[in-house]
C-alpha cells in the first residue's frame, strides 16, 4: 500500500513501512525529510512494526542525514517501531560502523535481508 507524503516516497511491505529518502539529506532538504517521518511514523505507528529507511539511492550518509535517522529512531520507538536501514553504498554503510550507529540501527544492503 502506498503511503501518501509530499517528500518522500513510501509503501507498507510486511508490517514495516518503508521510506525511500532522496539521494542526498542535508540543511536544505532535512526539514521536509523530518517532517514525512514524522508523519509516516504518527499515521503507521500501530500498524507498522518497523520503519525501514531506504537510502540504497545515497552513496554516503551525511551528518544531517545521521541527525534526521537518530530522531525518527526516537519517534519510531515512542510508536513501537524498530528502525532499520537499507545502504547499498558501501561507504555509506561504513559511516553508520565508524559512527556506532549501526549497533542500534541495523543496517542491510538490500530491502530483501531485513527481518520480516
Amino acid at each position: 500500500m502506498q503511503v501518501p507524503t509530499h517528500t518522500m516516497p513510501a509503501h507498507v511491505m510486511s508490517a514495516h513501512c518503508v521510506v525511500a529518502f532522496p539521494d542526498v539529506v542535508d540543511i536544505g532538504n532535512a526539514p521536509d525529510v523530518r517532517g514525512a517521518l514524522r508523519t509516516i511514523i504518527h499515521d503507521h505507528g500501530g500498524r507498522c512494526r518497523a520503519l525501514v529507511a531506504d537510502l540504497s539511492a545515497s552513496r554516503f550518509a551525511t551528518a544531517t542525514a545521521l541527525s534526521v535517522l537518530v530522531e525518527a529512531r526516537k519517534l519510531a520507538q515512542g510508536e513501537g517501531m524498530a528502525l532499520y536501514v537499507v545502504a547499498a553504498a558501501p561507504l555509506t554503510r561504513k559511516v553508520f560502523a565508524l559512527t556506532g550507529l549501526r549497533e542500534v540501527m541495523p543496517v542491510f544492503r538490500t530491502l530483501d535481508e531485513v527481518p520480516r
